[in-house]
C-alpha cells in the first residue's frame, strides 16, 4: 500500500542542508577516539597544538571578527552563507530557551593573538553538533580547523554527549568539492 501525504511538498527548489553527515562516537578515552581517526587527522590535530594554536570559547564581542572570516570562507570555497542576524538569532534563542537550553558556543582558534578560524557548535542533550565554521586564508598550514574540531569533540564528551555530528560532508570523495 502506498501513502500519499495530504501536506504540500515544502522542500526547497535547491537543497539547503547537507545531504550527508558523519557522526563520531565519543565512547572511550580521548586516545581511543583519536585512534579511530585517520592518521593524517591525528597528525594535523597534534601539529596545531605543537605550533601554538589555542582554542577558546568566544564571546559576543568576537562575533563580527568571526563573521568576517566566515565571508572569507564563503568567497574562497564558493558556499552560500546566512546573514549575521541568522547566527546572532541562534545565540539569542538559545539564551532565551525555556528549561534546559541548547548550549551554543562560538569556538575560536587563535595564534599569537590573531583569529585564524572559528566554529559554531551546539551541545544538546546527548549530542554535539558542528553547525558551521570559518577560516582565514592566512596561516592555514597551522591546521586551526583541526584544533577546533578536536576541542569541540573534547567539550562534547565533557558535557556528557555520546556523539559528535560533523553535520555536512561532501557527497563524494572529491578533493575539489568545496566542503
Amino acid at each position: 500500500a502506498s501513502f500519499e501525504s495530504p501536506l504540500p511538498d515544502l522542500r526547497a527548489s535547491k537543497p539547503i542542508q547537507p545531504h550527508r553527515t558523519v557522526v563520531v562516537s565519543l565512547e572511550g578515552s580521548e586516545e581511543e577516539i583519536l585512534g579511530r581517526m585517520k592518521q593524517k587527522t591525528r597528525y594535523n590535530i597534534r601539529l596545531a597544538s605543537k605550533k601554538g594554536v589555542e582554542v577558546s570559547v568566544g564571546s559576543g564581542s568576537d562575533f563580527d571578527a568571526w563573521y568576517r572570516l566566515y565571508r572569507e570562507t564563503s568567497a574562497r570555497d564558493r558556499i552560500a552563507i546566512h546573514a549575521p542576524a541568522y547566527y546572532r538569532g541562534l545565540f539569542d534563542r538559545a539564551r532565551a530557551y525555556p528549561g534546559k537550553a541548547p548550549d551554543v558556543k562560538l569556538l575560536l582558534a587563535r595564534h599569537e593573538g590573531g583569529m585564524l578560524a572559528g566554529n559554531i557548535v551546539i551541545l544538546w542533550k546527548t549530542m554535539g553538533i558542528y553547525l558551521t565554521g570559518a577560516s582565514s586564508n592566512e596561516r592555514r598550514n597551522l591546521m586551526p580547523t583541526y584544533a577546533l574540531q578536536w576541542e569541540a569533540i573534547r567539550m562534547a564528551r565533557a558535557a556528557g554527549c555520546g556523539t559528535y555530528d560533523l553535520y555536512g560532508v561532501p557527497p563524494a570523495k572529491d578533493p575539489a568539492h568545496p566542503m
